[in-house]
């Protein structure tokens, strides 16, 4: 039987992320929050602008970790990550160059399809690192190993659980579906389709909630609390648009975005607790 080595606590609670993939993944959660809460559901060129660009620096994030990510989760998770977050700017882009897109049918379609898209491919990413996890957990089992992590397999080792990684997955496949129903307004489908995105944001705090141990121990249980609080903000948000479906109440489709907009900024400030927490350990590190 293959012996292991035990982790140290100072490995387990190491933030991977560089504090640059950090700070572009706040401020693109801050730029997509302001835009949203500058106007609404319509949003004028600045809006949609902070919004395009908010998105785009996500996906920088995903970018500058991107090494980091592959050796733990696999290429194609991470591309189909960046496509994800590259598809919600292309999403906002046209209203970007042109505010009035909001008052023609065809380009809300195309922004409703760009967020379906957007949410199957971060449904096929998780998806697929759940592959990876139960491939790996076939490799140390058949290699006879504890299931301690030795060091060598740390960098490579997919952490979160199964029930994490689904729940992320259908919380993804239930928003790209969703989305999806809502093409041309959803029609009948639509209180269904706002459903289903309630769900999914639900789905999202399981997955954050059932990694807390882990995560707290590397990013603070501060940052994981809030980015679950953020998840369920957005869930909330989606409860006007029961009463709502089409937006035709305008007050209905402005709470559910403020909420929106509101959960990105929870959303940055837990991104911002652990970009510090990445600071103080680079800080101790070179006065090591």
């Amino acid at each position: 039987m293959a012996s292991a080595v035990v982790v140290s606590d100072d490995e387990r609670s190491t933030i991977h992320a560089s504090f640059f993939a950090l700070a572009c993944a706040c401020v693109g959660m801050v730029g997509v929050g302001v835009g949203t809460l500058l106007s609404p559901g319509v949003g004028g060129a600045l809006g949609w602008t902070l919004h395009s660009l908010g998105w785009l620096l996500l996906s920088v994030a995903i970018i500058a970790h991107i090494e980091h990510l592959s050796n733990r989760l696999g290429r194609v998770a991470v591309v189909c990550g960046i496509l994800a977050a590259v598809a919600q700017a292309l999403a906002d882009v046209p209203f970007a160059l042109d505010p009035d897109r909001v008052l023609q049918m065809s380009w809300l379609n195309y922004y409703t399809v760009m967020w379906g898209v957007a949410g199957f491919l971060a449904a096929a990413s998780l998806a697929l690192v759940a592959v990876r996890k139960e491939k790996l957990m076939e490799q140390h089992i058949a290699l006879g190993e504890t299931g301690k992590f030795a060091v060598e397999d740390y960098q490579t080792t997919v952490h979160a659980s199964f029930l994490t990684l689904m729940s992320g997955a259908l919380a993804c496949l239930l928003t790209g579906i969703s989305q999806l129903m809502l093409i041309n307004d959803g029609g009948s489908s639509a209180l269904l389709a706002w459903v289903l995105l309630a769900l999914s944001w639900v789905l999202t705090a399981v997955a954050i909630i059932s990694h807390i141990e882990h995560l707290s121990m590397s990013i603070g249980r501060a940052a994981v609390w809030l980015g679950a609080a953020a998840a369920v903000l957005n869930a909330l948000g989606a409860i006007p648009m029961f009463f709502d479906v089409t937006g035709d109440n305008s007050f209905g489709g402005e709470l559910s975005w403020i909420m929106w907009g509101i959960t990105c900024l929870v959303g940055a400030l837990a991104l911002a607790i652990v970009a510090m927490r990445r600071r103080a350990q680079d800080s101790r590190a070179a006065a090591a």
